[in-house]
């Protein structure tokens, strides 16, 4: 069976320490093992200082500039897509061996139009478990995937929709309530992403997650994200 080509999309902002983990996972060193490689990989930079610019190219990847934003980074790095399929990836998130062929065969069910991965925290704490559990039910059962779970979604869908619209946070919890309408956003059970826990070590585990719930609760409750941005912190040094 010929499989869909996969491009992923990776926003950036000077993010050189971390990302080449995450490229050298993506980008085949040789012919074999294509099917769990992208086929396209796209870093969508919102202005990096710190050389993530030239070493994405140094590897071999795509690399589109604008305006920071990680909703208007990505739905630019989706233009530069020609892919059937699109995964969107943050800079900390290393998916295993296997996931990118298991999330392939995912979409041969006709009914998925989005996916997302199980997510396992890098870091050592019952409190990271439960983290994990909840990202996990989220995906299964309400078909919101966030960024650190590893959003995939047919390019067809995703135009049908309208795409990432340009958001400072919670741009992939809007696109996955546009995607449900159209039909199912799966978890898929053999393929998992390895999340760095830099953030929530950076202010710790317990109020970075309460803080981060209590966002995601105002905002599906109707508060306008660029006025919860403003207490929102980024993922790394950017």
């Amino acid at each position: 069976m010929a499989r869909d080509r996969l491009a992923v999309v990776v926003p950036t902002l000077s993010e050189a320490e971390i990302l080449p983990e995450l490229v050298a996972r993506l980008i085949p060193t040789s012919g074999k093992g294509a099917e769990d490689r992208a086929d396209e990989l796209i870093v969508a930079d919102g202005g990096s200082t710190d050389g993530t610019v030239e070493l994405a190219r140094r590897a071999g990847a795509t690399v589109v500039q604008c305006a920071a934003g990680r909703g208007r980074q990505l739905a630019e790095g989706v233009r530069s897509a020609t892919a059937e399929l699109l995964l969107f990836l943050h800079a900390d998130t290393v998916p295993d061996e296997g996931a990118l062929a298991a999330t392939r065969a995912a979409f041969r069910d006709t009914g998925v139009v989005a996916t997302g991965m199980r997510q396992r925290v890098d870091g050592a704490g019952v409190l990271y478990r439960a983290i994990e559990r909840v990202a996990d039910v989220r995906v299964r059962r309400f078909g919101l995937v966030y960024g650190d779970s590893a959003l995939a979604v047919r390019r067809e869908a995703y135009d049908e929709v309208g795409g990432f619209r340009d958001l400072p946070i919670f741009e992939d919890v809007d696109l996955s309530r546009r995607l449900r309408r159209l039909g199912r956003v799966e978890l898929v059970r053999d393929a998992r992403v390895v999340v760095s826990p830099r953030r929530w070590e950076k202010d710790g585990v317990l109020r970075r997650t309460l803080g981060n719930w209590m966002l995601t609760g105002l905002y599906l409750a109707g508060v306008d994200p660029c006025r919860l941005a403003r207490h929102y912190q980024p993922h790394g040094p950017s």
